[in-house]
Formats: C-alpha cells, structure tokens, sequence
C-alpha cells in the first residue's frame, strides 16, 4: 500500500474512533454521570483512535490488551441475539431495547473497533514489547477512581460486582477481578507480539 493512501485511511479510521468516543465521553457526562466516563470501550474508543493519529502502535495495542476478550463474549452474545431474536446470556440485552440512535451508535462500536485496531496495528507496526505496562497501570487506576467515585449500581468495568453471565468462585472479589484483567491483558499482549504481521521487522 502506497504510504500516502495509508495515511489517508489511518486518519480517517483515527478521527472517527477519536469522535465516536469523545461524544460518548460527553454524553456520559451530561446525561448521566462522571464514573459513567471510565468505561474502558469509551477510554478504548478515544485513546485508540489518537494511537491511530500519532501512529503509536503501543498506546492502540495497550487498549486491545483490555478490551479484546471482553468484546468477543459481547459479540457472541450480541449476533446470537440479533440472528435468534433469543437472548443468550443477557449481557447485550440493553441493546434490543427502545434507546436513542446515538448510543445505538456508540454500542455498534463493539463490532468494528477491534477489527479496526488490528488493521492500524498492521499498518503501523508494533516497535517495543512492553505496552502491557500501560493496560496494567491504567486498569489499577481505574479500579481506584471508580471504587472512590462511581457506585454498585452502574457497575462501571463490573468493579463493584460481578456481571458476567455466569457465578464465579467464593473468593475476594477484588483478587478476581485483577486476577482477570491480568490474565487477559497478558494473553492478548503475548499474542499481540506473536502476531509477526503487526510488528516491526
């Protein structure tokens, strides 16, 4: 691909995933409250699509390392629902219901935002190995912030409870959700740095 033709698809790809977040971000804001802010598909969104503009592989892979796995169980449960008309396991029920068009918008990001993210990690290539390092400490901050300010009610990242479809084990809820994100933050970045396609030669 001619490296004038890339940029042009990089931006564009990079100004919609920035705009699509920023609005998200706002909307959250005005509509509904600050905790609301730090749901990493909108942190995702945002830092994503400005990865994509300063063609910084790391910071575009750090946010795949969080968000790749919990996207494909929303996917499953999202198309299963939308081929079946049936619910499977709940999570993307909200979707189905009466909502404005633009959160529609902003959920629809579930679909496209990690295919889009593999394409620009592609073009641009990853060059250093330790981005994990910024999924990690932006995980623990988040996890403070939103103990500090959010409530159990929003659940933002399931901090407070568990909101998956399924029970999990009789331990300090704290200790499994950090065990998760690490164990799915290490995962997705080894295969990330496996994959030869995205990165530097």
């Amino acid at each position: 691909m001619k490296e004038r033709g890339k940029n042009r698809i990089l931006f564009l790809f990079g100004i919609i995933l920035f705009s699509i977040g920023l609005i998200a971000l706002i909307r959250a804001l005005l509509y509904v409250s600050f905790s609301e802010v730090l749901w990493f598909s909108y942190i995702a969104l945002l830092l994503i699509g400005i990865g994509i503009l300063i063609r910084n592989a790391e910071l575009v892979a750090s946010q795949v390392n969080i968000i790749f796995i919990p996207y494909i169980i929303w996917n499953i449960d999202f198309f299963y629902q939308l081929i079946t008309g049936i619910s499977l396991w709940g999570i993307t029920d909200y979707f189905f219901t009466g909502r404005a068009l633009i959160a529609q918008i902003i959920t629809l990001q579930h679909v496209f935002i990690i295919p889009v993210a593999f394409f620009a990690l592609y073009l641009i290539k990853l060059k250093r190995k330790d981005f994990f390092l910024i999924s990690i400490i932006q995980i623990v901050l988040f996890y403070i912030v939103i103990r500090f300010l959010g409530d159990s009610e929003s659940n933002v990242n399931c901090v407070f409870s568990n909101c998956l479809p399924f029970s999990i084990p009789a331990l300090p809820y704290i200790f499994l959700w950090f065990t998760a994100y690490f164990v799915m933050i290490g995962a997705t970045s080894y295969a990330l740095v496996r994959i030869r396609a995205f990165n530097k030669k």
